[in-house]
């Protein structure tokens, strides 16, 4: 079973790191090769990764430094700090001082520079007050210094700040890198620590991803847990056992979850997207899949993620089966994802009232929704057991 939680945390991350990367070179059209070269070096480093997350603790966090820190020319210094609470220790150093005097030296968290900023950059001499202990290496020394910041928020909390200090001012193109970095560096960190915790990992791994999920997609917070909500009172309306509904509730849950590697830009637009970036969203329940088909555990919810956008008359995606060639769930998913999607307000309208929504169910049942699953969803919201 661990061996098979592995490989479902190799290939999530490998995925979101390969393609989030490809993102930022589409980004920098301007500067395609410098990043493309930068891109390379992330893929070349992906087969080291697929090891991290099961390394003892001072290697993971020192592989991980190295990294981040080889995305940045010309460090002079540079600390990796973890909390645990309000004190924190540094688990990493890259530098020319002894590296004994300074790991697991303790800091507290509010002698730190903070800015609303995940990702900033601040002069050395903020940080000329920090004694990391009893030695003469008071960590950054020079008052005409940078210091670029990533600040990694665990669960809503700081649990991370990276460091690196260099003589030069930072460039757009280095502080955007270790932006796009951070959010990543989140998921290895909190995946490393569950796989070190030994705890229920399926479940926290998936809370895990929903949370990355919303920090990237203002859209998706609380939409995930609005339509697991509402698919388990449609499974259990139709009869389903207490397995089935289960699984139909954490399908539900992480039903968007490959939207994790679908760029920010696409998933916020404030106006309509056009049929290139709709194509792009379109891939979400493939890379879902991809996600969770790994573990033996999580492969039903797999497939079910991966039919969801299917239609009852063959005109969905991705695989354009139709009628009960569509899983039962990823038909009850459909009915449930739309619903809540119509009564939301997005950027560019507002959200349906819930009559115009109804017969918006009623217009597409047979075509876009199992009939049988509509007519039961439509008396349930006419007897008011959703609303």
């Amino acid at each position: 079973m661990e061996t098979n939680l592995l490989l479902f945390i190799i290939l999530l991350l490998s995925i979101v790191f390969n393609i989030a990367l490809a993102y930022t070179v589409h980004k920098k059209q301007n500067q395609n090769k410098k990043l493309s070269i930068q891109l390379q070096k992330l893929k070349d480093l992906s087969t080291k990764f697929r090891d991290m997350v099961t390394q003892r603790e001072d290697v993971f966090y020192k592989n991980l430094h190295n990294i981040s820190v080889s995305f940045v020319k010309d460090v002079s210094e540079s600390y990796l700090i973890y909390f645990d609470g309000d004190v924190g220790r540094v688990v990493s150093y890259v530098g020319g001082k002894n590296r004994a005097t300074i790991i697991d030296k303790k800091v507290i968290k509010t002698e730190l520079p903070y800015s609303a900023n995940r990702v900033y950059v601040v002069n050395g001499s903020e940080l000329k007050h920090i004694d990391f202990g009893p030695s003469q290496d008071k960590g950054i020394d020079s008052n005409d210094s940078k210091v670029l910041i990533s600040d990694i928020h665990i669960g809503g909390e700081l649990k991370a700040k990276l460091l690196i200090e260099r003589q030069e001012p930072f460039v757009d193109e280095e502080i955007d890198m270790i932006k796009s970095l951070s959010g990543f560096f989140t998921s290895f960190i909190a995946t490393h620590n569950y796989v070190s915790n030994q705890g229920r990992f399926e479940k926290d791994m998936i809370l895990t991803m929903i949370r990355i999920l919303e920090y990237h997609d203002t859209y998706t917070k609380g939409h995930s847990k609005n339509v697991a909500t509402i698919a388990s009172l449609i499974a259990e309306k139709l009869g389903l056992n207490d397995e089935l509904i289960r699984k139909t509730y954490w399908a539900a849950l992480v039903h968007d979850v490959g939207k994790i590697v679908v760029p920010s830009s696409i998933l916020n637009k404030e106006s309509k997207l056009t049929i290139e970036e709709f194509e792009v969203v379109k891939k979400h329940p493939v890379y879902g899949h991809d996600f969770l088909s790994t573990s033996p555990e999580l492969r039903d919810l797999a497939r079910y993620v991966f039919h969801h956008h299917e239609r009852w008359d063959g005109k969905g995606y991705p695989a354009g089966i139709s009628g009960e060639e569509i899983p039962l769930i990823s038909r009850i998913i459909m009915v449930a994802d739309s619903w809540d999607a119509m009564r939301s307000d997005r950027p560019y309208r507002k959200g349906l009232s819930k009559e115009r929504a109804m017969e918006e169910i009623l217009k597409h049942s047979g075509a876009q929704f199992d009939p049988n699953i509509a007519k039961i969803f439509i008396k349930m919201l006419a007897d008011g057991e959703i609303q």
